[in-house]
């Protein structure tokens, strides 16, 4: 449950509801926050704000927001003073916003000037409620150096995904390029209608469960191969190690949607998405044995054959990238 003592109280209303909320959650990302923030305010033949909700940073980060929003009253700031995660942060955030379309953005990356137009322009043209581009993954303080997330998109590409092609495009263990690390954007107004937000129990898959729930919703997501989002590889970023307890979360949430697909080619898709997911719990599980050097853990593991079909699939997918 939200403490209401949790977070700023509310700004007057406002009548002028942008195109495009960014919806971004904060906690210590003071050396990147300002160019993140700049990026978003710099969008270009739309209307945007930017709410901002800093999940108890312990750093500067909401004073350098708050002096950005003291000039510009298209950034919002709520502050929360015990943290709940960067799913909560941005329920908050999206509770908050006004904007036709949600777009999430993380802290610590920045977006291309044309993004939000062209994004909208795409929905629009589709009729999907979800749209989303490639994403241009760069290491941090090197700019110039940059590569596509899902590289067998072409730049030209658009296509429209529904929920077979989603799952078999996130199968953990599969070569494929993973489209649950998107960034899209939402209809505001879609998601309310559906009741859907971020699963807070969850800490990973947290975009790939939000976007499938608007799948099963009724629509479809439009993809473009154009790189509009700029993800900064931070070492922070790079930090979390997938933990079997991670999986068992995503498991059951999985299971708890009642995804009962009758269409066959999402009854395949569903299939192997368990059947990777259940492959991925199996490495993971000897490698926390191995790290732990319980002889017991790594034993049990090791017979699964399901462990061994991932050390395959990854090592596959290694060879493939290279």
């Amino acid at each position: 449950m939200r403490a209401l003592t949790d977070i700023a109280p509310a700004a007057p209303a406002r009548t002028d509801a942008p195109d495009l909320s960014f919806v971004m959650a904060a906690y210590n990302a003071a050396p990147w926050i300002e160019a993140a923030l700049a990026s978003a305010l710099d969008q270009r033949g739309v209307g945007v704000e930017v709410v901002v909700l800093d999940d108890a940073s312990t750093d500067d980060t909401a004073t350098r927001v708050a002096a950005l929003a003291a000039r510009d009253p298209r950034v919002v700031l709520i502050r929360r003073e015990r943290g709940g995660g960067p799913s909560a942060a941005r329920n908050l955030a999206i509770d908050r916003a006004r904007g036709t379309w949600i777009a999430i953005l993380d802290a610590d990356d920045a977006v291309e000037p044309e993004r939000a137009r062209h994004l909208i322009a795409l929905a629009e043209h589709t009729g999907c409620m979800v749209a989303a581009d490639n994403v241009a993954c760069f290491p941090d303080g090197e700019p110039e150096r940059s590569w596509p997330l899902v590289p067998d998109l072409a730049e030209t590409a658009e296509l429209r995904v529904g929920i077979a092609e989603y799952l078999n495009r996130n199968r953990m263990t599969d070569g494929r390029s993973n489209l649950g690390f998107l960034k899209p954007i939402f209809s505001r107004a879609f998601l309310t209608r559906h009741g859907i937000r971020y699963d807070e129990d969850v800490r990973i898959g947290e975009d790939f469960l939000l976007c499938l729930r608007c799948l099963m919703a009724g629509t479809e997501m439009a993809v473009t191969g154009r790189a509009g989002y700029r993800y900064r590889m931070v070492a922070t970023s790079l930090s979390r190690k997938l933990k079997a307890a991670d999986l068992d979360a995503l498991r059951a949430t999985y299971d708890a949607l009642g995804f009962a697909p009758s269409e066959p080619a999402s009854v395949r898709a569903d299939s192997a998405y368990r059947g990777a997911l259940a492959e991925m719990r199996a490495y993971v599980g000897l490698r926390e044995g191995i790290s732990r050097r319980d002889p017991g853990v790594v034993l049990r593991h090791a017979l699964q054959p399901a462990c061994w079909r991932a050390v395959a699939h990854l090592a596959l997918r290694k060879l493939r990238r290279r």
